[in-house]
């Protein structure tokens, strides 16, 4: 019995597949989130050139999200259905019914990782947005919303595709969401 200790083990391992699945689309899969934003006129999305060259690739990203998730849930599932054999609870074919319930937590796991990716670029752009008008009213030029609004587009647009030519698109856009140089409002003391 000693030689079969180490299945203890092995429960363990559902919970390391569900970390990894969330880091996967937390990291690698937000293009797919980013491009739906895109769509709905959100002004932070910003897709990288990678993704937007290859039409395949939202596709293959789709694909790897669904196998991803897929693979988590039936390994949860083997792990509930050896926990029903070792505790001769239920008849450990009953284990693999809860497939469907961790598939569901699977897209429970990626709506909360998308959710933290658009908190990211969400607070990159407002901080890009901050030091805009700062540069426009330290300058006497008071410009309209909708210009600070246009000019904010274009100087992260460009900011993001030069990280995103140097490989540092995602270092980039996490650092200007952690700043602490936030500009002061010019107007907050009249």
């Amino acid at each position: 019995m000693e030689n079969f200790a180490w299945y203890g083990y092995i429960a363990w391992l559902p919970v390391l597949c569900w970390c990894a699945l969330y880091f996967w689309f937390w990291r690698f899969s937000s293009p797919l989130y980013l491009r739906k934003m895109a769509k709905k006129g959100k002004k932070w999305a910003l897709l990288p050139d990678s993704i937007i060259k290859d039409r395949s690739a939202l596709s293959r990203m789709r694909l790897k999200c669904v196998a991803f998730s897929l693979v988590a849930s039936v390994l949860t599932a083997c792990t509930v259905a050896w926990s029903f054999a070792t505790l001769n609870v239920l008849e450990p074919l009953y284990g693999f019914a809860s497939v469907p319930l961790f598939a569901i937590f699977a897209g429970a796991v990626y709506h909360a990782a998308v959710k933290k990716v658009a908190v990211v670029y969400e607070t990159a752009y407002f901080y890009e947005y901050r030091r805009v008008r700062y540069d426009s009213e330290r300058k006497g030029v008071f410009q309209s919303e909708t210009d600070v609004h246009n000019r904010t587009i274009w100087s992260f647009t460009k900011k993001l595709r030069n990280a995103e030519a140097h490989r540092r698109l995602w270092k980039y856009v996490h650092a200007m969401a952690r700043s602490k140089k936030v500009a002061p409002d010019i107007l907050a003391g009249i």
